[in-house]
């Protein structure tokens, strides 16, 4: 038994050396206190054990640390030397304990710089890749644009950057994107958005193809540079929804998003200033710009589409409807007609100056009044 509490202590100290400073500091207080208790009863002695106890401790950490208040003193010869070895090893052990969590933080601050340090997070954001430090800044600037995710934990891994350049608001992971030490350091099984923006399509795919196995229910947004390559991601997603049939879980869809620029180059003939005006409704900071909102969830209600218009226009946003996404079937209408009817919980695309908040209930009760 004691060989194995013998072991189990050593084992502690490797892992941990100051854990064994403070146990050894806390024994030499628990031993320095019954002598002085023994020698100097009278000094410390008070009403009850507990407050005697706690006047002992006190006196043991004002001397260890050199304050001195001269409040509690001594009085006996043998209490004295001891007091002496408490003023000797009390101070060499409380200076080795402070430095002992000092280098601890430092340790810490260091891993945390550099990438390497193990994180404990839940439901936020990871970023893997993203190329260039300008757009991993533009890319989080958006994020904290929108005020649903202003405030969530953002992390940033790549195998680009020694430290961490994006400051300490944003958790940054240095590695691979698609190895397992890279994912699990940034704990993406647990994110409830995953972002993957590889340095080639290749890359992009092998990560989204690693992500997938460890969280289908994070929202996945891919950025793929060929089109010809969005079959790959194709895959995954009929792969979920097989899995979707089997196990009864809902996963999301992945999203893909491609560039825009190479599209823009042939309308931008015929269409002058498109291109331009595109970008513009992409940047939340330029003013109005594209968001999704869901159609009065859990209402039983079947909406004409001038209603709607008319609805999100009397918010604050002062939000115009431009698409509408099927919840059923996953197909897109834009520029939707007159005669077209919303569901609950299809997916509005609108353009406005901010997420729209949309008081579903208090409107579609109002016009059943």
């Amino acid at each position: 038994m004691y060989l194995v509490i013998y072991k189990k202590i050593r084992r502690l100290y490797k892992k941990s050396d100051w854990f064994t400073i403070i146990i050894i500091l806390l024994c030499l207080h628990a031993f320095s206190a019954a002598l002085l208790l023994f020698f100097d009863y009278e000094t410390f002695a008070q009403e009850t054990i507990a407050k005697t106890l706690w006047k002992g401790t006190w006196w043991f950490f004002v001397t260890a640390t050199t304050v001195g208040y001269g409040d509690i003193v001594p009085h006996s010869i043998p209490g004295q030397v001891i007091a002496i070895f408490d003023m000797i090893f009390g101070i060499g052990l409380m200076a080795a304990a402070i430095g002992a969590g000092a280098d601890k933080l430092i340790e810490r601050r260091k891993l945390r710089v550099r990438g390497l340090k193990q994180l404990n997070l839940k439901n936020h954001i990871v970023i893997l890749g993203g190329g260039a430090k300008q757009k991993v800044d533009t890319l989080i600037a958006e994020i904290r644009n929108d005020s649903f995710y202003c405030r969530t934990d953002l992390v940033v891994c790549s195998d680009v950057y020694d430290e961490n350049p994006f400051g300490d608001e944003v958790e940054y992971i240095r590695g691979a994107i698609s190895s397992d030490d890279v994912l699990k350091r940034s704990c993406v099984d647990t994110a409830d958005c995953v972002i993957i923006y590889g340095y080639t399509d290749e890359e992009t795919i092998l990560t989204t193809l690693a992500v997938d196995e460890i969280n289908r229910l994070a929202f996945t947004t891919v950025y793929i540079r060929d089109r010809s390559n969005i079959r790959h991601i194709d895959r995954i997603n009929k792969s979920r929804i097989a899995h979707r049939h089997i196990d009864g879980i809902h996963y999301t869809r992945i999203r893909v998003i491609t560039r825009l620029n190479d599209l823009m180059l042939a309308r931008e003939i015929s269409n002058p200033d498109l291109s331009e005006v595109v970008l513009l409704l992409m940047d939340s900071k330029a003013g109005d710009t594209f968001y999704s909102v869901k159609a009065w969830p859990g209402l039983d209600k079947m909406i004409p589409v001038p209603r709607v218009r008319q609805m999100l226009r009397s918010t604050d946003a002062h939000a115009l409807l431009v698409g509408i996404k099927r919840d059923e079937d996953g197909t897109i209408m834009m520029n939707p007609g007159e005669d077209v009817e919303v569901y609950p919980n299809d997916h509005l695309f609108v353009i406005a100056v901010h997420r729209p908040d949309v008081d579903w209930v208090s409107l579609i009760l109002g016009d059943d009044r």
